[in-house]
């Protein structure tokens, strides 16, 4: 690479003097150039001066004395003009910007010519001094026509040397520059073996190396992305085991909380089977009469009164096995003050078995539809309701009340769950929700650990605190369903 380096330098430094070379000896012959035009058109000028003159001078000597002092005026104007012009093309004049051309050639024919333009001069001279002889004045007019014809024939052979020069010039010129670029063009295409194929062949290494470099890197791209994919595979799998986990976790906690509520729904399930029962009984004794006592209308009021509680005994059995069985996840739109209802139902025996008095505010006239699972939501509720029936049991009584309160704004729908228990006193609300945290002798601690996450599942926050007066305050959010959040006032 440095040979090269060195060769690409030394190519174009030789190209920089042929640039600079054409600078310095190219450019100042253009500009010489130049210089001819304006010099050969002032000696054409001066031939053309030489006849005005001439002409001047015989109008002199054949005018009347009155015409004499106006053509002697403007002989005078041509003679001055024509010697200033005559001067600057033989020595170079500053005024007017014209340099000295010479040549041998263009020497020897100024001093032919010199003769001729003294004579002229000296002529013309004597017509402007105004003589009163007539022969001098003619024989000034005739010297001065004399010597005129050789002085316009050498001031042409002067311009034709001038031409003859600047051509001779101009050749060079085109032999120069066509002798320079073809020097250029010779070092262009000399870069091409002298530069160019070794830097091809570094580029193709370079090239090689890259495409290599390339190839192990994207093999070692490939290794890690099959390294990745098998850790998020890894991941996936951990976190489809932790969701059945879960799920099988909540499926206990809603056994364990169907436990605590077993004595209530075998004393609520009893009524409905205690009355069938009884109706039962009834019909018997009714069919055991003779054919002609037996009270129809009585017998169809007994069957449609053991239908209703065999009803009722169903619903509850329906309502616990809707709450243990496990839970598919299935997401619909339901109306939250509908499942406070539902669960306010299941856990009305143990609410009375407490002796708490139970208030619900329910929103009437107010939207209260999430997207959410039914059963997620009614364990997160009845686990809160139990948390609050086992809060008041060391309370007296008349203190012991319960309240569930639903409502809608801002597109979200908050329950809150309120006690008059102790307190949360000074423990952490956020350390309730932490996994098998508990405060309960006989507690696990994985009851709002669950709560918060079945919440947090469907894009809702539940948080806890206490109360000013006593007591504490559960409360969770969940977003309301798209086709019922509610619209901004305008």
């Amino acid at each position: 690479m440095r040979r090269l380096s060195v060769r690409y330098l030394f190519v174009l430094l030789a190209v920089a003097v042929l640039i600079g070379a054409d600078q310095a000896v190219i450019q100042p012959l253009l500009v010489r150039m130049n210089v001819f035009a304006p010099v050969v058109n002032l000696a054409g000028r001066q031939r053309m001066l030489s006849q005005r003159l001439a002409k001047a001078a015989l109008a002199q000597a054949v005018d009347d004395a009155a015409a004499h002092a106006v053509r002697r005026t403007e002989l005078r104007d041509s003679l001055a003009e024509w010697a200033t012009a005559h001067d600057a093309l033989r020595n170079g004049g500053v005024a007017l910007d014209i340099p000295r051309i010479h040549s041998p050639a263009i020497d020897e024919a100024w001093m032919e010519l010199q003769p001729h333009f003294d004579a002229m001069q000296d002529s013309a001279q004597q017509l402007v001094a105004d003589s009163d002889s007539d022969d001098l004045l003619q024989a000034a007019v005739t010297a001065l026509l004399e010597h005129e014809p050789p002085f316009l024939a050498t001031m042409d052979r002067i311009v034709q040397l001038m031409q003859d020069q600047a051509a001779d010039e101009l050749r060079r010129l085109r032999a120069l520059s066509l002798a320079i670029a073809l020097t250029i063009v010779g070092l262009l295409v000399g870069l091409g073996g002298f530069v160019g194929r070794p830097a091809t062949r570094a580029i193709r290494g370079q090239i090689d190396l890259l495409e290599t470099r390339v190839t192990q890197r994207t093999r070692e791209l490939d290794e890690a992305l099959a390294l990745l994919l098998h850790e998020i595979l890894e991941r996936e799998q951990a976190e489809a085991r932790n969701r059945s986990l879960a799920a099988q976790l909540a499926h206990a906690d809603r056994v364990e909380s169907l436990g605590r509520l077993a004595a209530g729904l075998a004393h609520e399930l009893n009524q409905p089977l205690g009355a069938i029962a009884n109706y039962a009984a009834a019909c018997d004794e009714t069919l055991a009469a003779e054919r002609d006592q037996v009270d129809r209308g009585r017998l169809q009021d007994y069957l449609r009164q053991m239908q209703q509680a065999s009803l009722r005994a169903g619903a509850i059995v329906r309502r616990i096995r809707d709450f243990v069985q496990p839970s598919a996840g299935n997401l619909a739109n339901v109306d939250v003050s509908a499942l406070v209802a539902e669960v306010v139902d299941f856990c009305r025996p143990e609410i009375d078995c407490a002796e708490v008095e139970l208030a619900l505010e329910l929103p009437t006239d107010e939207v209260a539809t999430v997207t959410a699972d039914p059963i997620q939501i009614q364990q997160v509720l009845v686990n809160l309701v139990q948390n609050a029936l086992q809060a008041m049991s060391s309370a007296p009584p008349q203190r012991r009340r319960l309240a569930i309160r639903v409502a809608a704004s801002n597109g979200a729908v908050q329950v809150d769950v309120i006690d008059h228990g102790p307190g949360l006193a000074d423990a952490d609300p956020e350390a309730l929700f932490a996994p098998f945290h508990t405060t309960k002798a006989d507690g696990l601690g994985i009851g709002l650990s669950i709560c918060r996450s079945i919440v947090e599942q469907h894009q809702g926050t539940i948080w806890a605190k206490s109360l000013p007066l006593g007591g504490a305050q559960f409360s969770f959010v969940l977003p309301l369903a798209a086709e019922h959040a509610l619209q901004p006032a305008c």
